[in-house]
């Protein structure tokens, strides 16, 4: 672990000796990502013994331009991967792990640019397509192939591409995707001054063979499934003019076997979105239908087996993208139980109102106000699967203090509604900053959750220390003070999940060190989620560029 932290120091030592590298009349940039932890024996039932000492997710990312010509790869490292990221280590299949994970080069023109290699792209929502990469889960669905965009107009715009997608980071899905995306601009091109109109199309092909080995015991057939492509198309709509904005997406999908495995079925997806801005006052209001929407990378869901014979899904099998529809909480106890897109059959609904008052003379004096609503139906059995309503004031008194009150009350269904009954949380924050000069400053929050069911109550503090532009020092606490039986006639014990840290900031580079003990549950990104392993010990995290 020693010379892991040297050698990454060292790194950003050089990676800070200048905001880009001049090479051959180009430019040279780069970053390096890494999480590193080194794991202690808990002794409490909860948390457990170390699996393994030490884990490192490791990333290096390096980009050359040269007039209309760059090129860049990205290298991962896993030394060796992290705990809970069991899908990579398992397909990985060496300890440590290496892994060429992106290179690509990119030709940009006057009006179009064309790219050979890895990429990522995203159409509309991503309803209908997204590759991406989210470190903290795990994922890179980069898609290696051919793509050539276009805009021969000012008001057209024009995407395709061809290419096998990246699948549990270490390799490539066993699918080839094709794609054709266009958007106009109606506005521009009917010369409508002070307003937007967009209208956009795209279409994706998947198409994976479904005669490979082990198919049979799958039983494709038995599920209905019988081409071995995959359509998926979108039409989408937006609509901006004078404080009104207007959004509106459907898609439209052939046969398909469902994220659940069910028998293979049509699917589609709705998507509506509605805005208006006056004055200080902001709302929006977002609805979506989704019914077998989620989409594979690869149908076979597995690129491996464990020792015991069994496939091992991949975590980051997924073709496109869910938005959640939810508010995405900061605050630990708000967070606690996020909620996770049941992707075969679900409506939601969203709401978000903000207004502000500002002093007449003084601008650091004001109140902001934000009031928001989230709902999720599981549509096949008309249960309830997610409920949060949440109102949030922000009081600024004057350049030396602000703080920030909020209360969330939020429903859970763990079965994202298969089965009746949900859990109830209320949660309250109170969040104060205290400004000690122009450069130091002290933050403490307070939390408790309160619930007569799950997981009982909860209770959370945190204190921040800030000396800018440098120096940041915390240590915070999250407490169940109730010892309750869950569904599974466990008991949680009364358990106390600490940290403490310390991170330093010079100029494009972050080090933080941390000791506590962590909580197992999901991590979720966008309505992706990953499970994460209860673990006590030491985390270093380093983030530099240039």
């Amino acid at each position: 672990m020693k010379r892991l932290i040297i050698s990454l120091l060292a790194l950003a030592t050089i990676a800070t000796a200048g905001a880009q590298i001049r090479l051959g009349g180009g430019n040279l940039t780069g970053s390096l990502e890494s999480n590193s932890i080194y794991y202690l024996n808990d002794s409490h039932p909860q948390i457990g013994e170390r699996e393994k000492a030490f884990g490192s997710n490791d990333y290096i990312k390096l980009a050359y331009y040269n007039g209309r010509w760059s090129a860049g790869l990205q290298g991962d490292a896993y030394l060796p991967v992290l705990t809970g990221y069991d899908d990579i280590e398992n397909v990985g299949g060496t300890d440590p792990m290496f892994v060429l994970s992106q290179m690509f080069v990119n030709y940009r023109g006057d009006w179009f640019e064309a790219t050979a290699g890895d990429f990522f792209e995203q159409f509309g929502s991503g309803l209908v397509y997204r590759s991406f990469e989210d470190r903290q889960l795990g994922f890179n669905t980069a898609t290696q192939g051919l793509r050539f965009t276009a805009t021969p107009t000012e008001w057209l715009g024009v995407k395709a591409f061809v290419g096998r997608p990246r699948m549990a980071v270490v390799q490539h899905a066993g699918s080839l995707v094709s794609c054709l995306d266009a958007s106009g601009n109606l506005g521009s091109l009917l010369q409508l001054n002070n307003m937007m109109l967009m209208a956009e199309g795209s279409y994706v092909n998947r198409y994976e063979s479904l005669d490979k080995e082990g198919s049979e015991m799958l039983g494709f057939e038995f599920m209905g499934l019988e081409s071995p492509m995959t359509h998926l198309y979108s039409a989408r709509t937006m609509f901006d003019w004078n404080g009104l904005t207007v959004k509106g997406e459907y898609v439209g999908k052939s046969l398909d076997i469902s994220e659940n495995g069910d028998m293979a079925s049509n699917g589609k997806a709705i998507l509506g979105e509605i805005g208006y801005t006056y004055g200080k006052f902001n709302i929006m209001a977002q609805t979506r239908l989704i019914e077998n929407i989620g989409t594979r990378l690869s149908v076979y869901d597995a690129i491996t087996e464990s020792s015991m014979g069994f496939p091992i899904p991949v975590m980051g099998n997924t073709l496109n993208y869910i938005p959640a529809l939810t508010r995405q909480h900061t605050y630990l106890l708000a967070n606690l139980e996020p909620h996770q897109v049941n992707t075969h059959s679900e409506l939601a609904a969203q709401v978000d109102a903000y207004y502000s008052i500002r002093h007449k003379t003084d601008r650091r004096n004001y109140w902001r106000f934000h009031i928001n609503a989230s709902m999720a139906r599981n549509q096949e059995y008309d249960n309830l699967t997610w409920l949060d309503v949440n109102v949030d004031v922000e009081r600024q008194w004057n350049k030396n203090w602000k703080a920030t009150f909020m209360y969330s009350m939020q429903k859970r269904s763990p079965s994202k509604g298969f089965i009746e009954g949900v859990y109830t949380s209320n949660i309250f924050v109170a969040d104060v900053t205290h400004k000690l000069s122009t450069k130091n400053s002290l933050r403490a929050e307070l939390q408790y959750l309160y619930s007569n069911d799950y997981e009982g109550d909860w209770m959370a503090a945190l204190v921040e220390f800030n000396m800018a532009p440098s120096w940041s020092f915390f240590v915070s606490d999250m407490y169940n003070h109730q010892r309750v039986e869950t569904e599974y006639n466990q008991y949680l014990d009364k358990l106390h999940y600490y940290s403490v840290g310390a991170s330093y900031t010079y100029d494009r580079t972050r080090v933080q060190l941390s000791y506590g003990r962590n909580r197992a549950g999901m991590v979720c990104s966008g309505g992706v989620c990953r499970y994460t392993p209860a673990y006590t010990g030491f985390n270093l995290l380093l983030s530099t560029s240039f």
